[in-house]
């Protein structure tokens, strides 16, 4: 079995962060780290009936592992998971984020779009026209 995997390093607000996407046949991992570590691990299913992204409806995600109780980190993972699955990603997605204590939220926005960009580079996806990632 061949993964398609790209790993790709970028700064914000001085923050360093890495990105390592990983395209397997049943799923695709997107780990996003600031720490070393992979930190709080999610999932989001399937995207909807027919494996197609319905638009403005934000994906279920669950928490697998790690803080069940950061209501900003689920947002930020729901965000990344809608990213790519807006851009054509049609299958269950895992995400693990794992981010400094206390990190500013438009600091973590701006990582979950820097993530959503290099993932959907990685993939080799398009980015719809007029959309960029938030």
């Amino acid at each position: 079995m061949s993964v398609n995997t790209a790993h790709g390093a970028f700064t914000v607000d001085g923050v360093h962060t890495e990105v390592l996407v990983s395209d397997y046949s049943n799923r695709l991992m997107v780990v996003v780290t600031q720490i070393g570590k992979l930190g709080t691990i999610y999932h989001a299913a399937d995207p909807g009936p027919g494996g197609v992204f319905e638009g403005d409806i934000p994906p279920e995600v669950r928490t697998l592992i790690g803080r069940y109780d950061d209501e900003t980190l689920e947002a930020a993972a729901r965000r990344l998971v809608q990213i790519v699955q807006s851009r054509g990603v049609n299958k269950p997605v895992l995400v693990s984020l794992g981010t400094v204590p206390n990190l500013d939220l438009g600091t973590l926005r701006g990582v979950v779009r820097a993530a959503g960009d290099f993932a959907t580079e990685a993939l080799g996806l398009a980015v719809p026209r007029g959309a960029a990632a938030e």
